[in-house]
């Protein structure tokens, strides 16, 4: 397999958690569209691992350590926001871990962290 079809495998899969996560909002299942988002993230920086460095990505779905592997050059509040979006995938997804989230995922707390990863997305993409 080529690089360019491995990108384009990562980003098929980053469209994907996208389009779940639209259609969770609609649902107003918020905690669930947090976690497609964050998602959405984690594979366009692995789509753009193998684009800019041709490296497989870290094992992670820690967003701050995906972009420090890349050395992409992002403000230390992007930081803390990549670190608060990472939060959103709830390994195991553990029903105690889950209430916490859900109970997070306000409509307001959601819309503000949804237009926060439509920011970094269209940064990501911008170096695809």
């Amino acid at each position: 397999m080529t690089q360019t079809d491995t990108v384009k495998i990562w980003m098929v899969g980053a469209d994907d958690a996208w389009d779940t996560a639209q259609k969770l909002l609609t649902l107003k299942k918020n905690h669930h569209a947090l976690f497609f988002s964050q998602l959405y993230l984690e594979k366009l920086l692995k789509a753009l691992t193998y684009h800019l460095i041709d490296d497989h990505p870290l094992y992670t779905h820690d967003l701050v350590l995906l972009v420090k592997k890349l050395n992409l050059k992002i403000s230390p509040e992007q930081i803390e926001d990549l670190r608060e979006i990472s939060k959103f995938n709830v390994t195991a997804r553990y029903d105690e871990i889950k209430r916490e989230l859900y109970k997070k995922a306000t409509p307001e707390f959601t819309k503000i962290w949804i237009e926060k990863v439509k920011f970094l997305a269209s940064y990501f993409r911008s170096l695809l």
